[in-house]
């Protein structure tokens, strides 16, 4: 066992098949399984130092897998004899750590399980929420059903527990605007937390689960906006999907507050792939009222864009730090006169997750700002005005922002809408 990494994450899926492999040769590995919660986010240190503990405290040979679902598996040929106490304790640590850190999650009481293999397959498979005999979704008939498999898997409830929120933040020199929030689903979560069954194959099978989740975050919207509204929403979509009977179905329903305060984003490699259905799209949606976007724009693709052929009314630019080089005169100057072009907080810097994003962003003529730098730096103004009794930090209050479900399992409505002005800097 290495001390000092852990191999590449597997799938649960995949990491099943090689137990069932090992078991077709004769062999019945012992097992160790961390029931590590996704939502704790481990970064590749804290895992670093779990693997280390595991090289001091468990039996030689001990190979580590780690998990797409944040689970970490431990396996061994033959019997399992060394006492393992000393090991879980020391993970217990390592998590508690995390939590304070992260400032969200809880330690499960199943944390440490022991199994042997194949005589308990069928509690490994419950413990990673996978079925034992799962069919292989080969054929053309199956893929072609595929998305009403994922609508039936996928349940609005899951996906409002998988669901984010973002807020977009306006500087001047003397104060910061709420302008809206960015609502969207989070894929990582959902696949580890209620996906992890299904084994998607290429970019056709992907597609579909996109437009599939943008009809479920429609749901989800129209479910939380009663409590939320008046708020400028941004929802990402993928193109087809405004050009569908449930989109307008959406639309029909809900024509009033909801959609008077929507924005709709799409992503630069769709409207670029689809540019003609792109600008259908656009024309379309503002003849509804509907705010249009074009997202996930890199600092280098700003050089070959035109902004006179972009008929929308905001765009959303990546930070990337990495940029910052040789080449940085040239980017910064191109990301300076988009922002001036852009004018009235219509240019918003994404994935600003360190104060330097916005040091630079705003040293550049960007007033607008998104990322999760935005969502922390709110915790302490969210604090102070929350009413909750169950609020505990900045942190938390941050993370009740971010997370729906969170502020839900708090019993906290609390909520910055569009137009909140924050104290000054």
């Amino acid at each position: 066992m290495n001390a000092h990494s852990t191999k590449p994450a597997l799938t649960s899926n995949r990491f099943v098949e090689s137990l069932r492999k090992h078991a077709a040769n004769g062999k019945s590995p012992s097992l160790g399984i961390l029931n590590i919660p996704a939502d704790l986010r481990l970064g590749t240190e804290d895992y670093q130092a779990i693997t280390r503990d595991a090289f001091h405290n468990l039996p030689e040979n001990t190979k580590v897998h780690r998990l797409e679902n944040g689970m970490v598996a431990f396996a061994r040929s033959g019997a399992w004899e060394n006492d393992d106490h000393t090991f879980v304790e020391h993970i217990r640590e390592i998590l508690t750590d995390v939590i304070d850190r992260q400032g969200l999650g809880q330690i499960p009481e199943n944390l440490w399980n022991r199994f042997e293999w194949p005589q308990d397959q069928e509690k490994v498979c419950e413990l990673l929420g996978i079925w034992l005999n799962e069919p292989a979704t080969t054929g053309f008939s199956e893929r072609f059903d595929m998305a009403e498999m994922l609508r039936g898997a996928i349940t609005t409830e899951a996906v409002f527990d998988s669901c984010r929120r973002q807020a977009i933040v306006a500087f001047d020199d003397s104060r910061r605007e709420i302008l809206g929030h960015e609502i969207y689903c989070s894929l990582d979560y959902l696949r580890q937390h209620h996906l992890a069954s299904f084994l998607l194959e290429g970019p056709g099978e992907i597609e579909i689960l996109s437009r599939v989740l943008d009809e479920k975050v429609m749901e989800v919207s129209a479910s939380i906006a009663p409590a939320i509204l008046p708020d400028k929403l941004h929802l990402n979509m993928q193109i087809q999907t405004v050009h569908t009977d449930k989109f307008t179905d959406f639309t029909a329903e809900h024509n009033g507050k909801l959609i008077e305060n929507m924005a709709i984003e799409f992503s630069m490699e769709d409207a670029i792939a689809n540019w003609w259905e792109f600008e259908d799209a656009c024309a379309f949606l503002h003849s509804l009222g509907i705010q249009v976007g074009l997202d996930r724009i890199t600092l280098p693709a700003l050089e070959f864009l035109s902004p006179r052929k972009m008929n929308v009314d905001f765009i959303k630019v990546i930070w990337d730090h990495n940029i910052v080089g040789s080449r940085r005169a040239e980017v910064a100057e191109r990301l300076r006169e988009f922002a001036t072009l852009f004018a009235d907080q219509s240019l918003i810097l994404t994935r600003c997750d360190s104060r330097t994003a916005l040091r630079m962003g705003r040293s550049l003529g960007v007033d607008v700002f998104e990322g999760s730098y935005i969502d922390a730096m709110l915790g302490s103004y969210l604090r102070r005005e929350c009413k909750s009794k169950r609020r505990s930090s900045d942190k938390r209050c941050a993370v009740c922002q971010w997370a729906p479900r969170e502020a839900r399992n708090n019993g906290c409505d609390f909520h910055f809408r569009a137009g909140k002005v924050l104290s000054e800097i």
